[in-house]
C-alpha cells in the first residue's frame, strides 16, 4: 500500500510537513506488526501480557464473591425454572422449552451465540427449538453460578454460567462442548416466573482461549510445582 503525503505551499521550511520521499516505510509497518503480534498472543491465550496499549485488552477487577441480592424466595423460584429448563434440554424434547417462557409476550428475545441474527418472535424461536428434523445425536445443557437481582415485583434479571455438550448428526461426528455466560430476564406470571429474554454472552476470543488453557491444567500441578523446591 502506498501512502501519499502532500506538502502545502504554505508550509514553511522546517515545518512538520513530510515529503513523500521521506516517509519511513519501517514506521508505516509498525502498527500492522503490533496488531499481528496482538492477534497471535490472543489466539494463544497470552494477550493479557501485552497490556491495553498493545493488545487493547481490558484489565478487569479481581473476582469477588458478592452474594445475590434477590430475596431467597425469588432466587429459589428462578433456580427452579432453570432446573426445569435443564430437564427439558436434556430430554431432547426441545419444543417444550416454551413452557418456561412467557407465552403471552408478543416479542420474546433470544440471542444465541452461534447465530448472527437474534430472534424476536415466536415463529423464529419455535423453528430454532424444533427445526422439523433431527439434527443432533445428543445435547446436554447445564448451568452454575446463578445470580439474581429483583428489578420490580414482577421482573427479575439473572446471570449464570452456561455449559453444553453437543454432537451433530450431520457434519463432524466428534462431540464438542462450550461454556459461556447467559443473561436472562424473567417476568412473574400467575403460574410462576417465566423467561422473556435469554442472551448468551460469550467471552472474547482472547479470554475464551485463556479460560480453555487454564482448564487444561491438571489438579495436581500445584503439588508438583511445590515439590520442585
Amino acid at each position: 500500500m502506498t501512502t501519499h503525503t502532500t506538502k502545502s505551499q504554505n508550509d514553511a521550511p522546517g515545518s512538520d510537513a513530510v515529503a513523500p520521499d521521506t516517509v519511513d516505510e519501517e514506521q508505516l509497518l509498525q502498527p500492522d506488526r503490533r496488531e499481528a503480534l496482538g492477534l497471535l498472543l490472543a489466539l494463544g491465550g497470552l494477550g493479557g501480557f501485552m497490556g491495553k496499549a498493545e493488545a487493547d485488552g481490558h484489565l478487569g477487577p479481581p473476582p469477588a464473591d458478592i452474594p445475590s441480592s434477590a430475596p431467597d424466595e425469588v432466587f429459589n423460584a428462578i433456580n427452579d425454572v432453570l432446573n426445569t429448563t435443564r430437564d427439558i434440554w436434556n430430554s431432547q424434547d426441545f419444543g417444550r422449552l416454551k413452557e418456561v417462557w412467557d407465552a403471552d409476550d408478543p416479542e420474546p428475545w433470544y440471542v444465541p451465540e452461534e447465530i448472527e441474527q437474534p430472534f424476536f418472535s415466536w415463529p423464529q424461536l419455535e423453528k430454532y427449538w424444533n427445526p422439523g428434523r433431527k439434527v443432533l445425536s445428543g445435547f446436554r445443557w447445564d448451568y452454575s453460578n446463578l445470580r439474581v437481582k429483583l428489578l420490580d415485583d414482577d421482573l427479575a434479571i439473572a446471570i449464570f454460567d452456561h455449559f453444553f455438550e453437543i454432537q451433530l448428526i450431520f457434519g463432524p461426528q466428534e462431540p464438542t462442548a462450550g461454556k459461556d455466560r447467559v443473561l436472562t430476564l424473567f417476568r412473574k406470571k400467575p403460574e410462576g416466573w417465566r423467561h422473556i429474554l435469554y442472551a448468551q454472552c460469550p467471552l472474547g476470543p482472547e479470554n475464551y482461549v485463556r479460560m480453555l488453557r487454564k482448564s487444561l491444567v491438571r489438579p495436581d500441578f500445584e503439588e508438583f510445582r511445590d515439590n520442585l523446591n
